[in-house]
C-alpha cells in the first residue's frame, strides 16, 4: 500500500503546474522530501489500533493531494546556497511542509472549506473529529522529522523556534476567526496576517540560517516573510473579493482587505477605491520583503525573492 501511495503523490506533484509566481524548476531533492514526509506519516510505528483505519486513510488522502511545496522549495534553495548537507536540508523541508499541511487541515475545518486542491478537504470527506486528529498527527510528525537533523547541539533552539512560530500562527488564526466588524482596522489586518501566515513561512529560512551558522540573519528573514505574507494575502484577497461573501463560517466578518477598507470608509462621503489602496499596500510590503531578502547571506533568499517580484507584478496587473 505504501508504494502505491508514494506513486500517487509523485504523479500528483509532477502533474501540477507551477504557480505563476514561481519560475524556477523544483529541486531534484524534492522527491526525497516527499519520501521523508511519507515515512514520517505512515512508517516506523504500530498503526493497528482498533477503529483507527479512518485516520490512516485520512493521513494518506491528504498527502496524496500534493501541493506546490513552496516551503520545502525555499528550504532546499536556501540550504543549497548556504552549503548544508542534503540530509539536513531534506529534514528541514519535510518538517516545514508537514507543519504547513497540519495548519491547512485545521484551517479547512475552521473555515468550513469543503475543498482543498480540487479535492474534498479532510473534514468534509472524513468528518470533523478525524480532521482534528489528522492535523495533530501531521503537527507531531513535523517535530519528529526535525529531530533527525545532524547538529544535535542546535536542535533545542530549532524546536523552540518552531513552537514560537506555531504559537504566533495559532494566535493569528484565532484572531482571524473571532474578529468583529468594529475591530476591522488596517493595523489589525496586518497584525493578523503577519502572525497567521508569515510565522510559518519564515521557518525554512530561519532553520537553514541557524544550521549554517548565520543566526544573526534570522530576524531579517523573519521580517521578510512577514512582509511577503501581507503582499501575498492581499493578492489572494483581491482575487477572491469578487466571489467571497466576506462572511466567515460562523456569520462573522471574513478578514479580507476589501472588508477592511469598506469598514474604514463607512459613512464617509468621499471617493475611495479600495482595490487601488490595497494594491499600493501589497506592493509596498512586497518591496520591503525583497529588500530584506537580498540582505541574506549567499543569496539564500533568492527563491522567495523571485516569488516576491512575480507577485508584485501580478498585483499591479489586477483590475
Amino acid at each position: 500500500m505504501t508504494q502505491n501511495v508514494q506513486l500517487e503523490i509523485c504523479n500528483t506533484f509532477s502533474a501540477e503546474e507551477d504557480p505563476s509566481y514561481l519560475n524556477s524548476e523544483p529541486d531534484a531533492l524534492l522527491e526525497k522530501v516527499e519520501d521523508c514526509m511519507l515515512n514520517a506519516l505512515v512508517g516506523g510505528f504500530e498503526r493497528n489500533v482498533e477503529g483507527s483505519a479512518v485516520l490512516n486513510e485520512a493521513i494518506e488522502y491528504h498527502l496524496r493531494s500534493g501541493g506546490q511545496r513552496l516551503r520545502a522549495r525555499i528550504a532546499l534553495s536556501a540550504g543549497k546556497a548556504i552549503g548544508l548537507d542534503d540530509h539536513d536540508v531534506i529534514c528541514i523541508a519535510a518538517a516545514v511542509e508537514l507543519l504547513h499541511n497540519a495548519s491547512l487541515i485545521h484551517d479547512d475545518l475552521q473555515d468550513g472549506d469543503q475543498f482543498r486542491r480540487g479535492h474534498e478537504s479532510v473534514w468534509s470527506k472524513f468528518g470533523k473529529n478525524t480532521a482534528i486528529c489528522c492535523g495533530d498527527f501531521y503537527l507531531s510528525a513535523a517535530y519528529a522529522v526535525l529531530a533527525e537533523v545532524s547538529k544535535s547541539d542546535v536542535l533545542p533552539q530549532m524546536l523552540k523556534i518552531m513552537h514560537q512560530r506555531v504559537a504566533q500562527a495559532s494566535y493569528g488564526q484565532s484572531a482571524d476567526l473571532s474578529i468583529t466588524r468594529d475591530q476591522l482596522t488596517l493595523e489589525a489586518y496586518l497584525e493578523v496576517v503577519m502572525a497567521k501566515s508569515g510565522a510559518l513561512l519564515s521557518l525554512p529560512l530561519e532553520f537553514v540560517l541557524l544550521l549554517g551558522g548565520h543566526d544573526k540573519s534570522m530576524q531579517t528573514a523573519y521580517q521578510a516573510c512577514k512582509d511577503f505574507a501581507v503582499g501575498f494575502q492581499i493578492f489572494d484577497d483581491l482575487r477572491d473579493a469578487s466571489t467571497d461573501s466576506l462572511q466567515g463560517v460562523n456569520g462573522g466578518e471574513r478578514l479580507n482587505i476589501i472588508s477592511v477598507f469598506e469598514q474604514l470608509n463607512h459613512g464617509l462621503d468621499i471617493s475611495f477605491d479600495p482595490v487601488e489602496a490595497a494594491k499600493e499596500i501589497a506592493v509596498k510590503h512586497l518591496k520591503r520583503s525583497e529588500l530584506s531578502l537580498v540582505q541574506l547571506p549567499s543569496q539564500s533568499g533568492q527563491l522567495l525573492e523571485e516569488c516576491t517580484k512575480n507577485i508584485s507584478g501580478l498585483v499591479k496587473a489586477l483590475h
